[in-house]
C-alpha cells in the first residue's frame, strides 16, 4: 500500500486565517477587471439577462435596452468601487465586487469603526453624484436638455421600445443621468442593507454604540420595507414589492449578524473550539473512516500525514466517496485540501465577519505545528447560544437593580 504524499503547498496553508482565493461564488461569476487589487466580477445571471435583452429584442429596442443596462451597471460598479477604495484607505481588505441583476455587492472584510463606516457608506452615492454632474455638464454642452421629451418617451411603455431602437447619445446620457439620480436617492434611504441605513447606523453608533444603533437602524429599515411592500401591492408594482422583500430580510440579517458579533466580542477561537477529536491518516481507507464516523459524534475529521495536517474529511465528502469510489478508496482521494487554520488566540469575531470564515468550517486550530482543536459550525452555535444566555441574564440582573 502506497502512502500519498502531502501537497507541495501544504505548509503554506498553515498560515493562520488566510482567505481562500477560490469559492463557490467565484464559480458562478466572471472576472472582468481588477482595480486596486480588487477583482470585479459579473454574476452569470447578469450575463444571461443582458444576452436575452440583446438577442430577444433585436429590432425592437433590445440593443438599446442592453446598452442602457450595461451603462447602469457600469455606474453601479463605480459606486461599489467608491465604497471599496475608501475601505482600503482605512485599511480594510476588500475581497471582490460582484455585479448581480439587482445591483452590486462589495465584500469588505472586518467590522469598520463607526467613523470609517460613515465615510465608506457615503462614498458610493458620492460617486453617482459625480457621474450625474458629469452627464449633466455633457448634456448642457451638447444641447441635450432641449430634448427632455426623450425622457418622457423612455418612461412611456408604449414608446420605449421604439425609442430604444434608435437610441441617440443624448438619449442614453439623459437616461443614465436619471438612473444615477435614482441610485443616489434610493441608496440613501435610511434602511439596511442600503447605504442610507449604514450611514444612519454609523451616525447613531458614534453616540449610543454599535449594537443599539444597529437595532434601531434595522427596525427603521424593516418599517420602510413594509411601507414599500404596501405601496407596491396597491400600485401593482412588482419591482417595489421585490425591493421590499430584499430590504426587510437584509435588515433582519444585519441585525442578527451584529447580535452575533456583539456576543463574541472579546472572545478568542480557543474558547469555542473542540479539544477532543479523532483524526484520520491519508492512508486510511474509507471503510476505516466510516467506522470512526459511526463510533463517534464527530462530523469532520482532520487528516494527517505523519505529524503534518494536510486536509479535512467532512461527513458529506466521506459519504460521497463511499458511493462513488467504494470502501477501499483512500481518505486522501476524497479529503478537502483547502483548509482554514487559526490560532487559539485569534479573535473569534474575525471568523464571523470574514467572507470565507464560518462557511469553510471546520477551522483547524494550531499551536505551532501541532493540531490542538477544531471549530465546527455546531459547537460555534452552541458557544454563541451559551454566551447569549449569559449576556441576557446579566442585562436582566442590571435592569433589576
Amino acid at each position: 500500500m502506497s502512502i500519498p504524499t502531502p501537497p507541495p503547498d501544504g505548509n503554506d496553508r498553515k498560515e493562520p486565517l488566510q482567505p481562500s482565493e477560490s469559492g463557490a461564488r467565484d464559480a458562478w461569476s466572471l472576472r472582468i477587471a481588477t482595480v486596486s487589487g480588487i477583482p470585479i466580477r459579473l454574476h452569470f445571471t447578469f450575463l444571461l439577462i443582458v444576452t436575452w435583452l440583446a438577442v430577444a429584442g433585436i429590432g425592437r429596442g433590445g440593443i438599446g435596452s442592453a446598452l442602457f443596462m450595461l451603462g447602469v451597471f457600469l455606474c453601479v460598479a463605480l459606486h461599489e468601487l467608491g465604497h471599496s477604495l475608501v475601505a482600503q484607505r482605512y485599511g480594510y481588505k476588500v475581497r471582490d465586487i460582484v455585479l448581480y441583476p439587482i445591483g452590486g455587492v462589495a465584500s469588505i472584510e472586518g467590522t469598520p469603526r463607526p467613523r470609517h463606516e460613515l465615510w465608506i457608506a457615503l462614498a458610493g452615492p458620492a460617486v453617482n453624484v459625480v457621474i450625474a454632474l458629469l452627464l449633466a455638464a455633457y448634456l448642457a454642452a451638447t444641447g441635450g436638455f432641449a430634448a427632455l421629451e426623450s425622457a418622457a418617451a423612455l418612461a412611456d411603455p408604449a414608446q420605449r421600445a421604439q425609442r430604444m431602437a434608435v437610441l441617440t447619445q443624448n438619449d442614453l446620457a439623459l437616461s443614465l443621468l436619471v438612473a444615477n439620480v435614482f441610485l443616489v436617492v434610493f441608496n440613501m434611504a435610511p434602511a439596511f442593507p442600503m447605504d442610507g441605513g449604514r450611514v444612519l447606523r454609523a451616525a447613531l453608533a458614534l453616540k449610543i454604540g454599535r449594537p443599539q444603533a444597529t437595532r434601531i437602524a434595522a427596525a427603521i429599515g424593516q418599517m420602510l420595507a413594509i411601507a414599500f411592500g404596501i405601496l407596491g401591492f396597491l400600485n401593482g408594482n412588482f419591482f417595489w414589492m421585490l425591493i421590499a422583500v430584499f430590504v426587510y430580510f437584509g435588515a433582519g440579517q444585519e441585525a442578527q449578524a451584529e447580535q452575533s458579533r456583539a456576543v463574541v466580542e472579546g472572545a478568542a477561537v480557543g474558547a469555542a473550539m473542540v479539544r477532543e477529536f479523532q483524526t484520520l491518516n491519508v492512508g486510511d481507507s474509507l471503510r476505516r473512516a466510516s467506522e470512526v464516523l459511526l463510533a463517534t459524534h464527530q462530523q469532520d475529521f482532520p487528516v494527517t500525514h505523519g505529524e503534518e495536517v494536510v486536509g479535512v474529511l467532512p461527513r458529506n465528502a466521506l459519504l460521497r466517496g463511499l458511493a462513488q469510489q467504494g470502501e477501499s478508496a483512500y481518505v486522501s482521494e476524497v479529503m478537502l485540501r483547502d483548509v482554514l487554520f487559526a490560532r487559539q488566540t485569534d479573535p473569534l469575531e474575525d471568523l464571523l465577519t470574514r467572507a470565507d470564515g464560518v462557511q469553510r468550517a471546520p477551522v483547524l486550530v494550531m499551536e505551532g505545528e501541532r493540531l490542538v482543536g477544531m471549530l465546527t459550525v455546531e459547537n460555534l452555535m452552541e458557544f454563541l447560544t451559551l454566551r447569549q444566555i449569559a449576556t441576557t441574564r446579566d442585562e436582566q440582573q442590571q435592569d433589576g437593580r
